[in-house]
């Protein structure tokens, strides 16, 4: 469900026919999943809040759902299921291209 929320974030975020790249590797015991988007990117102001509980942005004019809002629960509950199996979860603004990677570290062995 984790995962799925991040997709689905990453396609209300992107316009149309762009591409979401995933890529999943192994670094020492770690599974590291990258999700990466070709949207608009995270405004600078709400990198510190985007796992606030009920925080939302718009969905871009050009995306699918352009202009709504979503509850602000999806990437708090990605965070805290990330947190339960031990792991991290990054979020950054992709600095050579449009968009924003997700990445997620978990442990292989708990």
């Amino acid at each position: 469900q984790a995962i799925y929320n991040v997709l689905d974030n990453a396609l209300d975020f992107s316009p149309e026919n762009s591409h979401i790249q995933i890529h999943i590797s192994q670094q020492q015991h770690q599974a590291r999943i990258r999700i990466q988007d070709q949207g608009t990117g995270i405004p600078d102001y709400a990198l510190t809040k985007i796992f606030d509980k009920f925080y939302s942005l718009p969905r871009p004019q050009n995306a699918p759902n352009g202009g709504q809002k979503s509850t602000g629960l999806g990437l708090n509950f990605v965070q805290e299921v990330v947190k339960l199996h031990l792991g991290e979860i990054h979020i950054e603004n992709n600095n050579a291209s449009q968009g924003v990677t997700v990445s997620i570290l978990l442990p292989l062995n708990i």
